[in-house]
């Protein structure tokens, strides 16, 4: 069932993906806008998850 569930949802973002528009009307500019702000993003999130795990591995050993 599961990976009925998987799939399933793969194939709606497939459908999404490959129907939108999105990002199609930009000039180059603009494209290379919207990298850039994508890299900085998953700049941010990289941080927050190395943060989370220290924090969570912080508090881990203190209740050992």
């Amino acid at each position: 069932m599961e990976s009925i569930r998987d799939f399933s949802d793969k194939l709606i973002l497939w459908f999404l993906h490959a129907t939108s528009s999105f990002g199609k009307e930009l000039t180059r500019e603009g494209r290379l806008e919207q990298e850039m702000w994508r890299e900085q993003r998953l700049r941010n999130l990289k941080g927050l998850a190395i943060r989370w795990q220290q924090r969570h591995g912080r508090h881990k050993h203190q209740s050992s």
